[in-house]
């Protein structure tokens, strides 16, 4: 009996060492989370400062980059070629994806932009962990995405985790759509989680 308690003891050990050295952005972020809260959310005059910071495009319409408040995520906007996984996860590498036959800004239709939920402790880049609070957000929680001259306001109105063929990623020419998609759970391929917004600026 004892033999077997020692044995389950270290086994417990083991599994909780390789769960925090496998998955520790993510469970730091989401106890984060849960003992301080949101973070305080940019002011406009930060956002609008380090938004005039940005480098400017020539095409006003182009999204640069992304914040969400609710969740303290500030990151650029990477945009891809294609859609072949060596293209998206070297774009991923270096900020958000923007899936490649999104509308740009200002367009009626759906925009996808990509992100990792959590990634291994080598990863390289910053950004293996920016969307690992994606099942934080709420309804009407707000999204800025930023081109080089202007400041776009999307607001949350559901969010959806199924598998990837389940996924209800709904392409429309009626209205700006936003939809931020990641893996689901952490380390997983398994599912995905979708967030869905629709822009509120007049255009």
């Amino acid at each position: 009996m004892r033999e077997v308690i020692i044995f389950l003891f270290l086994f417990l050990a083991v599994f909780t060492l390789i769960l925090f050295v496998f998955n520790g952005r993510f469970i730091y972020a989401q106890i984060k989370y849960s003992v301080l809260g949101a973070p305080p959310n940019f002011s406009e005059n930060q956002i609008i400062d380090k938004f005039k910071k940005s480098e400017k495009d020539e095409i006003s319409r182009i999204p640069q980059r992304l914040m969400i408040p609710a969740l303290g995520v500030d990151a650029p906007i990477v945009l891809t070629e294609n859609s072949e996984e060596s293209v998206l996860q070297s774009a991923l590498e270096k900020g958000v994806a923007f899936w490649p036959g999104s509308v740009s800004l200002e367009e009626k239709g759906t925009m996808v932009i990509l992100g990792h939920s959590s990634a291994y402790p080598w990863y390289k880049g910053e950004y293996g962990s920016i969307f690992s609070l994606l099942n934080k957000l709420e309804e009407n929680d707000e999204i800025f995405v930023f081109s080089a001259e202007k400041k776009y306001v999307y607001r949350v109105i559901g969010k959806e985790i199924n598998l990837p063929e389940n996924l209800n990623i709904e392409k429309q020419e009626k209205e700006p759509i936003l939809y931020l998609l990641s893996c689901w759970p952490v380390k997983t391929n398994w599912k995905r989680i979708a967030v869905k917004a629709v822009s509120i600026d007049k255009n």
